[in-house]
């Protein structure tokens, strides 16, 4: 009985060790999350950088917390990807990655002194944390959740936590772009989507 009641006191120990991890992890996911915010909010609000230089530098704060590659492999989908030589992958990547970009730029030019604020955090799974966050414009809030995961091993100039989808008001970015170039490919090839987000 004895026996019994000690291994019963490890595994809730083991059990709140481990959540008191997961609390943490979190924590300082959420930090990393706003000081990335705050760093973009200090480059927009630069009125002597032109809108070219403005974008590059937010680019480059964002960079390490998106996992582009994986974005563009799943919004393509595993099968097709698969099927590209690996510079056509390294082309789809790059040209999605500038597609992003373009779809960020155009909002910043709306940008007008909004909030970010993170008001839950969920995590699924033990590789997988959602930041659901509210855009706050006077009194106006638009949902935004940021779904990070934790890859297996370390990317190199990437995050231990990286962005593979954002969800706005419900809307995942991944899917609709997913079923975007789905639809696109029934008709056409994958070199004349690469052309179309080449334009």
């Amino acid at each position: 009985m004895r026996n019994i009641l000690k291994f019963f006191l490890l595994i809730c120990g083991l059990f709140v060790f481990t959540q008191s991890l997961a609390a943490n992890e979190q924590l300082e996911l959420k930090s990393h999350f706003l000081n990335l915010v705050d760093k973009v909010v200090t480059v927009t609000e630069d009125q002597n950088l032109s809108k070219d230089r403005r974008n590059s530098k937010i680019l480059e704060v964002l960079s390490p917390a998106f996992d582009f590659k994986l974005m563009a492999k799943l919004s393509l989908g595993k099968r097709a990807y698969k099927k590209l030589e690996r510079s056509e992958k390294n082309r789809f990547t790059e040209l999605y990655v500038i597609r992003m970009e373009k779809s960020y730029s155009s909002k910043l030019d709306s940008y007008s002194n909004e909030k970010v604020e993170v008001k839950e955090i969920k995590q699924p799974k033990k590789n997988r944390i959602f930041l659901v966050t509210d855009l706050v414009k006077s009194d106006e809030k638009l949902e935004i959740v940021y779904k990070f995961y934790k890859p297996k091993k370390p990317i190199a100039a990437k995050d231990d936590w990286v962005i593979y989808d954002v969800e706005i008001l419900g809307v995942s970015i991944l899917k609709t772009d997913k079923a975007q170039f789905r639809e696109f490919l029934q008709t056409k090839s994958i070199y004349d989507l690469m052309e179309e987000l080449s334009k």
